[in-house]
């Protein structure tokens, strides 16, 4: 049978210490209770270290003492080191058996509560002090353990969702300013395109004073020009009107002299 000694950590997780009593069979008692009480002197005097290294000798030499696992959790929780601890009590308690002390049962599920605890596995150590308070009802310190273990984990659910609808809205914001960067991107890319000079090619320009741009020779005729054909002919008007000219002039000058011709008759 177990004797446990119970210290409290204010608001936390409580400890025990186990001291052997029962003998081991068809094993090495003698060093597995020599080791045992060995580490017991070490837990007493703080040397957390010492102790569980003599524990486990005192389970090497008693695989089946359940004292010497209880005891190196108690050891563990004592360095900080809670995982491990945790798993030597979830041991304990996965070898639960009907005929078991109800009491010795309770104290591995609440170290189990504990060492979650620690690890701030609320949810998980609720768990674990329900089941020490169901074999040991009478259990005030699983009882308040419990109940700080409740709060924190309201706490901690609360902490999540702030920081869930933080994260929301930080994504939301993210999407909001990349849509108005889109937006203003089109802005500008459609007023880039309102601004920008027409670059349509003019295949046939009016202005006559832009022929100088074409070759003057290129067999064609330009759009305000004649061709050789009609300046050809308009040579040949001009020339006929300038010989009617002069056969006029000619004429002219004939009837003249017809005319001093006479006067002198008279």
């Amino acid at each position: 049978m177990k004797h446990k000694i119970y210290c409290l950590i204010v608001g936390a997780a409580l400890c025990m210490v186990a001291l052997p009593e029962a003998v081991a069979q068809n094993v090495d008692a003698k060093t597995s209770r020599q080791k045992l009480r060995a580490g017991n002197d070490d837990y007493k005097n703080e040397k957390y270290t010492e102790a569980e290294v003599n524990y486990r000798r005192s389970l090497d030499a008693d695989p089946t003492s359940e004292m010497a696992v209880y005891n190196i959790g108690n050891a563990l929780f004592r360095q900080g080191k809670f995982e491990e601890a945790a798993g030597q009590y979830q041991a304990l308690t996965a070898k639960e058996r009907p005929g078991d002390d109800k009491k010795e049962a309770a104290a591995d599920w609440y170290n189990l509560g504990n060492s979650l605890y620690m690890q701030e596995k609320y949810a998980e150590s609720i768990e674990a002090y329900k089941n020490s308070l169901r074999r040991n009802p009478d259990d005030h310190e699983a009882r308040y353990n419990l109940r700080m273990a409740q709060l924190k984990l309201r706490q901690q659910q609360q902490q999540q969702q702030n920081q869930d609808n933080q994260q929301q809205q930080q994504n939301q914001q993210q999407q909001q300013n990349q849509q108005n960067q889109d937006k203003k991107q089109d802005r500008n890319d459609e007023n880039k395109q309102q601004n920008s000079p027409q670059q349509q090619p003019n295949e046939n320009p009016q202005n006559p004073e832009r022929q100088d741009d074409r070759p003057a020779d290129n067999g064609q005729p330009q759009p305000g020009s004649i061709s050789p054909e009609n300046a050809q002919q308009i040579l040949d008007a001009m020339q006929q009107d300038e010989k009617k000219t002069q056969e006029k002039v000619q004429q002219k000058l004939l009837d003249q002299r017809q005319r001093r011709k006479t006067d002198k008759e008279w």
